[in-house]
C-alpha cells in the first residue's frame, strides 16, 4: 500500500513539473511573438544603442503610375518608405529620424535615426484605425526631460507629400533651455545612391538629373514653422552615418549645390528661450516630391 501510494505522489509531481513548463514555456513563445524585434549594437564609443524596431504603424497609399504616393511610418515615428511614383523609392531602410538637444545643442544620447537609438524610452500610440493614418507617437526621453510628440496625418491624394507635427514638452520639475529638433536621413533617389544635393534657408532636396539619371526624381525635406528659427543642410552620407552626425543636432555643411554623390538632407529647429516645467512647443517638417 505504501508503495502504491508513493508510485501516485511521484506520478504527480511529474505531471505538475511537466504542465508548469508547458505553460512558461507557451508564455515565453508568447512573449517573443508579441514584442516588437529589438537586438543591440555597439557605437563607437562603446556603449550600447538599441537597434529599432522597422514594424510599420501606419501606411497610406494613392493614385497609381506617375500619379501614386506611398508612404509607410515605423512604430517609433521614423519614415521607412516614401514611394512616388510608382516604383520609385527614395528613403532608405533604417535610415530617416530625429535628435533631441539641449544646453548645448550637440552631441546627446537623445536620438533614433533608424539603425541606432538612445535616450528615449518606449512609443506610446493614438492611432483611431490600426494600421492607418492619423498616427500619434509618443516617447518620453529616458533622463526624464523631454516628451516628444510625432503627429502624422494623411495628405491630400493631390498632394505627395506627408507631414509631421513634432511637440517638445518639458515634464521635468527645472527649467530647459537651448532646445533644438533635427529631423534627417539618408535618401537615394532612384535606382542608386547617387544624387545631387542643395538646400536654401528652409529646405533641403536630393534630387536625380533629367537626361542624365533614368529615371529622374527627388525628394525634399522643409521646414513649415517659418517663425521657428531654422536651418536646412546637406551632408555626406560618411558624415551622417560613420562620423555620426546622425546622432546629434549640429550637422557637418556640404557646399551646395553638391556634384553627384551619396549625401543625407536634414532640417534643425533652435526652439526659443527656456522651456518652463509643463510648456510645450510645436514645429512641423515635410517630405515631399519635387
Amino acid at each position: 500500500m505504501r508503495r502504491t501510494i508513493l508510485l501516485l505522489s511521484t506520478t504527480m509531481a511529474l505531471v505538475l513539473v511537466l504542465v508548469v513548463g508547458g505553460v512558461a514555456a507557451s508564455q515565453q513563445r508568447h512573449e517573443q511573438s508579441t514584442s516588437s524585434p529589438q537586438s543591440a549594437t555597439s557605437n563607437k564609443s562603446g556603449s550600447d544603442v538599441s537597434i529599432q524596431s522597422t514594424t510599420v504603424k501606419a501606411s497610406f497609399t494613392s493614385g497609381s503610375g506617375a500619379d501614386f504616393l506611398g508612404v509607410k511610418v515605423s512604430d517609433h515615428g521614423n519614415l521607412l518608405s516614401f514611394e512616388s511614383p510608382a516604383g520609385q523609392e527614395a528613403a532608405t531602410p533604417e535610415a530617416e529620424g530625429y535628435a533631441l538637444c539641449s544646453s548645448t545643442g550637440s552631441i546627446t544620447k537623445r536620438h533614433d535615426t533608424g539603425a541606432v537609438e538612445s535616450g528615449f524610452g518606449p512609443p506610446k500610440f493614438n492611432q483611431p484605425n490600426p494600421g492607418k493614418f492619423p498616427l500619434t507617437v509618443t516617447r518620453n526621453t529616458t533622463d526624464g526631460h523631454f516628451q516628444l510628440n510625432h503627429f502624422f496625418n494623411k495628405t491630400a491624394a493631390t498632394e505627395k507629400d506627408v507631414t509631421v507635427t513634432m511637440t517638445v514638452k518639458n515634464i521635468s520639475n527645472f527649467s530647459l533651455f537651448d532646445i533644438v529638433l533635427s529631423r534627417s536621413g539618408d535618401f537615394d533617389v532612384g535606382p542608386s545612391s547617387s544624387d545631387q544635393g542643395a538646400r536654401t534657408g528652409d529646405s533641403a532636396w536630393l534630387w536625380d538629373e533629367p537626361f542624365t539619371d533614368n529615371p529622374p526624381g527627388g525628394l525634399m525635406l522643409k521646414a513649415l514653422t517659418f517663425g521657428t528659427s531654422h536651418s536646412a543642410s546637406i551632408e555626406t552620407r560618411s558624415d551622417w552615418a560613420t562620423i555620426g552626425t546622425r546622432q546629434s543636432c549640429t550637422p557637418f555643411f556640404t557646399a551646395t549645390p553638391t556634384a553627384r554623390g551619396d549625401f543625407a538632407m536634414r532640417v534643425v529647429y533652435n526652439l526659443p528661450g527656456t522651456l518652463s516645467p509643463g510648456q510645450s512647443k510645436t514645429v512641423k517638417f515635410e517630405y515631399g516630391r519635387m
